[in-house]
């Protein structure tokens, strides 16, 4: 099957030293989705442990990324909304944050997060 990816590597909000959730990634719905497309989301994920405590998109809880996979994938497709709002929320403090409210790429050891279009055959 024929993919899109779209990476969502950079333009993350970090949370602020004051404790905020976590890092938020807002995206718009995927233009030219067609009934049968499917949209996951995915996690590249390194070779070190990054423990998560809570994956949202959209306020719903999707299931635990496994860290012992390279690769992590949820469909995403009904959840989807015109503006989309993914929430990280890891369990390791990563060091000094960057300023609060500013756009950032997430810590490199994280992993890579895609949004993935899926076409049919």
């Amino acid at each position: 099957m024929p993919r899109h990816t779209i990476h969502l590597g950079t333009a993350w909000e970090a949370p602020d030293a004051g404790g905020a959730a976590g890092w938020r990634r807002r995206f718009g719905r995927p233009t030219g989705l067609e009934p049968r497309d499917r949209v996951l989301l995915v996690f590249d994920v390194p070779a070190s442990d990054v423990p998560w405590r809570r994956l949202e998109l959209n306020g719903a809880v999707l299931s635990p990324v496994d860290t012992r996979a390279s690769r992590w994938a949820c469909d995403v497709t009904s959840m989807l909304r015109d503006r989309n709002e993914i929430l990280l929320v890891p369990e390791v403090d990563d060091g000094p944050l960057p300023e609060p409210r500013s756009r950032a790429p997430l810590p490199s050891a994280w992993g890579r997060i895609s949004i993935e279009v899926v076409l049919p055959d």
